[in-house]
Formats: structure tokens, C-alpha cells, sequence
């Protein structure tokens, strides 16, 4: 038996594999995205770790029959066909719920971002020096009071709600699966565009909900409103929120994902005034990324034992 790793610098340094090695020898790979580096690299594996690169239906259809695991390192898993690796008997499972509260956090981070101006002012300050006067011609404002509409109510979307909460915040939200928390009102997508100040997605990417935030919710958003995502980049219309906040028919938009990831050096989400990205970082503290590679490892160690868990096929 054999465990591959595909991709470990996506993950970042700092992190612990050496309960992999005791489950069975496992090979390490920093950066395999090429379908046939891929393939060369799994010849002999049992257990493929993979945490963004892609195994499409082609290349699962070509892996060798001793793979019966593919194991993703992440909670999205929209970049395995699922339905492909069923068809050759090779199970997915993923790493639910690490990242809870450091996707959380960062959301607030960036809905604080919005209200505050933050990293306009550090700019302000760096390039002019000290100048009151130009600092507070910057608008802000207080979250207390403010609407957040919450897409998506799991384990993140519900931890947002909390802490949006705290913050005094209303919370609506929109969910295909009633959750009848506390103080968060459900209510349809309509509705949610129009009523909130902030909209926050925190629902998986899949055919269904592609491009979500299209022309037409953008077109509902209050003028004040800002876009926040730290989800999937494909939940948004990029092209439609670009033109969006062109024409100022919101204010602003805060992303922590793009639709291509890295974007085009010229994406002009980059480099708009009213937009802060960054680059799919919402997951990155240390204990946080140390929590994924563990349940993945647990996943495995599962999967041998005869008691699989967190399967998706």
C-alpha cells in the first residue's frame, strides 16, 4: 500500500505529516497540477491526497486499479468528479469542519474591512503622512445595526451569524435547508439581496448555484452594499460584479476566492478601488491547516480499517 500527496505547497509550511508515514509509506509531492505528472506519480498508489489539484473524469478514468482512495484535504471537493471515481469503485472522502472558525474569522475581518476602511487609511497614512482631515473624508461606518445576509447557514455560515451577532449586527440568511438558529431570519434570495448591507456566501460550489450572484441579485443590492466571499470564486458572475462596481450599483466587494485561482495578472478585480482580494487565505492558520491534514490522515486510517467516514460516493 502506498499514500501520494499531490500537492503539499498548496498547504503552506509548519505542518506535521508523520502520522501518514505510519499508516503506510507515503510520498510527498510539492506541486503536481499536470494530468501526466499525476499519473506518472500514482503508478503504484492506493491513496491519492489531493487539496487542489484537479482529477477530472479523464484522469480518473486513467488512473491504475490500485487506487481505491482519493483523499481531499480540503472541504470542497469541487475539484474531483465524484461521480467518475464511483464508477471505477475508487471512494472520495473529504475533511469537513476545520476550518471553521478561521474562515469565520476571516469574514469578519473582511466585513470589518468594509465598514472601516482599514487598509484604505494604512494606504492614506503611508503615502501622505498624518492627515486627519483627509482620514475622516474616507466613509465609514458601525456594523451595529447593519443587515449581514448569510448564504449558506453550515457549520461556517452559522459560526458568521454568531459572530455578526456580537457584533450587533441583524442577520438574515438564505439556505435550501431550514436551520431555525436564533435570531437569524430565513428568508428567499430576493429578499436577502435587497435587505442586506453585507451578503456573505458560505455555501459549496456545484452545478446548481454556479454564478449565484448574477446581474440580476446584483441589480437588487442596496448602493451601499458590499460582496463578501470566502467560499468559491464560481458562486460569482465575475464579469457582472466587475461592471457592478464599475457603475457603483454596489459598493464594494471583499474576496478571499476568484473563479481561476491564480487570476490573469490583469483580472480587474485586482486592482479596483473598492475591492480587496486575497489569495484563498481564509483557511491558513497553522492550527487550522494542522486540523486538515488530521482528519485527512483519519480519513485514511478509516478507510483501511473497514469504517470509512466523511464519504461522498
Amino acid at each position: 500500500m502506498q499514500i501520494v500527496i499531490l500537492d503539499n505547497d498548496t498547504r503552506g509550511s509548519g505542518l506535521d505529516f508523520s502520522a501518514f508515514s505510519k499508516l503506510a509509506p507515503t510520498i510527498i509531492h510539492g506541486d503536481l497540477m499536470q494530468a501526466n505528472e499525476i499519473l506518472a506519480a500514482v503508478a503504484d498508489a492506493s491513496v491519492i491526497v489531493a487539496n487542489k489539484a484537479v482529477l477530472d473524469a479523464k484522469l480518473i478514468q486513467q488512473l491504475p486499479d490500485s487506487v481505491r482512495l482519493i483523499a481531499v484535504s480540503a472541504t470542497g471537493y469541487d475539484n474531483i468528479d465524484i461521480n467518475a471515481a464511483a464508477a471505477r469503485n475508487i471512494r472520495v472522502v473529504n475533511a469537513p469542519g476545520y476550518g471553521t472558525n478561521a474562515v469565520a474569522q476571516m469574514t469578519l475581518a473582511l466585513i470589518l474591512n468594509c465598514a472601516t476602511q482599514l487598509t484604505t487609511q494604512v494606504s492614506l497614512l503611508r503615502d501622505v503622512g498624518w492627515s486627519k482631515e483627509e482620514s475622516l473624508s474616507i466613509p465609514m461606518s458601525e456594523l451595529a445595526g447593519k443587515t449581514l445576509g448569510i448564504v449558506g447557514l453550515g457549520a461556517i455560515g452559522s459560526r458568521v451569524a454568531e459572530l455578526a451577532l456580537a457584533f450587533g449586527m441583524q442577520v438574515i440568511a438564505y439556505t435550501r435547508t431550514a436551520k431555525d438558529l436564533d435570531d437569524v431570519e430565513e428568508v428567499n434570495l430576493a429578499e436577502l439581496a435587497a435587505r442586506s448591507d453585507y451578503v456573505s456566501l458560505h455555501c459549496a460550489l456545484s452545478h446548481e448555484n454556479s454564478r449565484l450572484i448574477n446581474r440580476e441579485f446584483l441589480a437588487k443590492m442596496k448602493s451601499s452594499a458590499f460582496i463578501i466571499n470566502t467560499a468559491r470564486g464560481g458562486l460569482i458572475d465575475e464579469s457582472a460584479l466587475v461592471d457592478a462596481l464599475q457603475r457603483k450599483i454596489i459598493a464594494g466587494a471583499a474576496l478571499d476566492v476568484l473563479t481561476n485561482e491564480p487570476p490573469a495578472k490583469d483580472h480587474p478585480l485586482l486592482t479596483m478601488p473598492n475591492v480587496i482580494v486575497t489569495p484563498h487565505i481564509a483557511w491558513g492558520p497553522l492550527e487550522s491547516r494542522q486540523r486538515c491534514l488530521d482528519i485527512t490522515e483519519s480519513n485514511i486510517a478509516s478507510f483501511i480499517y473497514g469504517e470509512a467516514q466523511n464519504l461522498l460516493n
